[in-house]
């Protein structure tokens, strides 16, 4: 009986390993970031689980096509019959939001004003016309779902990448000229990494909690397992992967002990509100119902309403949050013994 993780990001596994090694569950890795072939005739290995934890931003690590990969690596599993935690409906929702926000109303569960401006070509490549044509539609989506004319006010809003992570292209706007000029940089400096993968850019009104965090809960077995507060304000990037917390890279936000708490705290669950309560209840039917196993997802409270942004099917636990608030390890744990379980049944 033996897990095998698909993935692409060495990184990521440490606290996996640790985890899985601690509970003796044998695991093999598929690290899906280089060259790979597969027979179709052949059988893969019926006594075990796969378990898909590709990232939507594996284009940043230089792994371009690891996620159109992993597709047809979920297709090939999938024609074998085999025991897929999170498979091509988890990967279809990670790979974009517009289809995060569309499933997400389906439910009748609450996301922020979208909209959503589409090129088929990569804007870093077009003619000067091109560019500007798109930049025009750019701000003309944002006037007409962010300009009130009868007050000439705006509602903030942000730009993001369909396809992302690690707070991707996320940038706060109060008006159309600061798209604009947003934009012009992005597109004559050639900044790589804001442009999008897939050319869909979205806009979004910006949710402003009083508290200055969001929460991410965590998901297993369709079942919450716990919700982590995250402190906002050092910016978008909220990535909860320990090893992000000690990157060198300047462009993922580092955390400061003495200034935000730790960034990461775990809530109590009998700090969650009522509002909080239906919203997880939701949430955990979403889930079933789309038979994504393993999740974290992000939720924005503005005082008055609660409104979920972000569906994470690849998800990282932040293992010093967990250790302050359980005394060790405990996602990855908790994981382990979820598959063991799963295995026992299979």
């Amino acid at each position: 009986m033996t897990v095998y993780i698909i993935h692409e990001n060495d990184v990521w596994l440490p606290p996996f390993r640790k985890a899985f090694e601690r509970l003796q569950l044998p695991f093999i890795e598929w690290n899906l970031s280089g060259t790979h072939s597969y027979s179709l005739n052949k059988i893969p290995d019926d006594d075990a689980i796969y378990f898909n934890r590709i990232s939507p931003s594996s284009h940043t690590r230089n792994h371009r096509f690891s996620c159109e990969i992993t597709g047809q690596v979920l297709d090939y599993l999938s024609l074998h019959s085999c025991r897929v935690i999170n498979d091509q409906r988890a990967l279809s929702l990670e790979l974009s939001k517009v289809k995060q926000y569309v499933e997400l109303t389906k439910s009748h569960i609450s996301v922020p004003r979208t909209a959503f401006v589409a090129s088929a070509t990569s804007i870093n490549q077009q003619e000067s016309t091109i560019k500007g044509n798109f930049i025009e539609i750019l701000k003309r989506t944002a006037r007409e779902n962010f300009f009130n004319e009868s007050t000439q006010t705006w509602t903030p809003f942000i730009s993001k990448h369909n396809r992302a992570g690690k707070g991707l292209g996320v940038h706060l706007f109060t008006d159309d000229e600061q798209l604009e000029k947003q934009f012009e940089n992005l597109i004559d400096n050639n900044i790589e990494e804001e442009i999008s993968i897939d050319g869909i850019y979205l806009l979004q009104e910006y949710i402003k909690s009083p508290q200055q965090v969001i929460n991410r809960a965590e998901f297993i077995g369709y079942k919450l397992m716990y919700v982590i507060e995250v402190d906002t304000r050092q910016g978008f990037q909220l990535c909860p992967s320990d090893a992000c917390r000690k990157t060198i890279d300047s462009k993922l936000v580092k955390q400061s002990t003495d200034e935000i708490k730790h960034g990461f705290n775990i809530r109590s669950n009998d700090s969650f509100t009522d509002n909080e309560k239906t919203v997880i209840e939701q949430l955990e039917n979403f889930l079933q119902k789309r038979q994504i196993e393993v999740a974290g997802i992000e939720w924005v409270d503005d005082g008055t309403n609660i409104y979920v942004y972000d569906v994470n099917c690849n998800t990282n636990y932040n293992v010093a949050a967990e250790t302050r608030f359980f005394g060790d390890m405990y996602g990855t744990i908790k994981l382990g013994e979820y598959f063991q379980k799963q295995l026992r049944k299979d």
